[in-house]
């Protein structure tokens, strides 16, 4: 089992544009986290697509391991934190995905927003805010997978897809 990350998007009917969403399922294959996809959507449901996804099992200098087991020490928790900006050149709201291991909230997002130095051409133009921290051992403890987190002995890059996969139109099986 391994723990998906997937950044969803699709219409909703009183929405003038594309909007995107972030899932965080359990399964063996990105085709297994389908129908956990189709269920949470709700927009339109013969618009959801994928446009990210991968397998995440490294995070700020952690092992991700799954288990129905819960982890004997838990001091340490995985967050994930979407933090937003603006840049006065662009008429949009800019984000950024940031996973970190963290033993409170407040933590998390101290850790995070020290990493809006690697932004591509950071200046003082740019407003960052926390939009939102999410813990994730705690979502995967209400579908009853736990996650283990191991110090790893070498950083790895979260390595994932980017493409355009509709998965609404599809019959669920």
């Amino acid at each position: 089992m391994y723990l998906f990350v997937i950044y969803i998007g699709g219409t909703h009917k009183q929405s003038l544009i594309e909007l995107h969403d972030m899932r965080f399922v359990v399964a063996n294959s990105i085709e297994d986290t389908y129908p956990s996809l189709r269920q949470s959507w709700w927009g339109i449901p013969t618009s959801l697509h994928l446009d990210a996804w991968g397998i995440l099992d490294y995070a700020d200098g952690y092992n991700l391991h799954i288990s129905t087991e819960p982890p004997k020490d838990n001091a340490n928790k995985l967050y994930f934190v979407n933090l937003g900006g603006y840049d006065p050149q662009q008429f949009t709201e800019l984000h950024k995905n940031i996973f970190v291991v963290a033993t409170d909230e407040q933590e998390a997002k101290q850790k995070a927003l020290q990493q809006i130095c690697e932004w591509e051409s950071p200046h003082r133009d740019h407003l960052h805010q926390i939009e939102a921290t999410l813990e994730l051992n705690g979502l995967l403890a209400s579908d009853n997978y736990y996650l283990h987190l191991t110090k790893a002995q070498k950083t790895k890059s979260f390595a994932f897809t980017c493409r355009y996969v509709s998965i609404g139109k599809l019959v669920s099986p």
